[in-house]
């Protein structure tokens, strides 16, 4: 009966040690790919420009078209950067800063579908809050070249108001292009896609 009872209690051991062991190895190998992918260093830059983009709504046109331009580092599927730009084309337009993450969710041969999140300051004398979420249909038109069309919303607040306005616009990119698989072309093992025009 002991023989039998430490027998079943060195299978357990061992089949403990070697879980711990596969469990231990996969998270060194997660934590490696993460490593891997947000390596700032390596990154490429990109540079990303909406020259016009207008509000839907009533009002001069000087006081319904935007403008800004990004630049950033492209991690993977995901782009990170810091936009600079103006909410209106008056004389006294208020500029803004602002921190941006897109990710390209979709692609479909040289088309690309990408969701963006922002949250930034405007130079007002209020020193209101801005946020953006905004999608873009993207095409890869040329090599490390690509353009598209944006929408999206802009939220202002601050301590005496607030306020949300929708945006249609188009959208300019240049920096490496993207491999189907979501890797950058010329950087580590992604596959190209079959029509010969990465995404981005």
């Amino acid at each position: 009966m002991k023989h039998l009872f430490l027998k079943s209690y060195l299978c357990l051991l061992m089949i403990m040690t070697v879980s711990t062991n596969v469990l231990l190895g996969q998270s060194l190998a997660t934590a490696d790919s993460v490593k891997a992918t947000f390596n700032f260093k390596q990154a490429p830059w990109y540079i990303r420009s909406t020259p016009f983009s207008i509000y839907a709504t009533a009002g001069k046109t000087s006081d319904r078209v935007a403008q800004n331009i990004e630049i950033g580092k492209t991690f993977r599927v995901v782009d990170v950067g810091i936009a600079f730009g103006r909410n209106s084309l008056r004389p006294d337009t208020t500029l803004f800063l602002e921190g941006r993450v897109t990710m390209d969710v979709a692609n479909y041969g040289i088309f690309a579908n990408e969701m963006t999140i922002g949250a930034g300051k405007v130079f007002d004398s209020k020193g209101s809050l801005m946020l953006e979420l905004s999608y873009n249909i993207f095409a890869q038109v040329a090599t490390n070249f690509g353009v598209g069309l944006t929408t999206g919303y802009y939220d202002f607040s601050n301590d005496s108001f607030d306020s949300s306005k929708t945006f249609y616009g188009i959208v300019f990119r240049y920096g490496l292009q993207r491999t189907d698989s979501g890797g950058i072309v010329g950087m580590g093992r992604g596959r190209r896609v079959r029509t010969g025009h990465g995404h981005r």
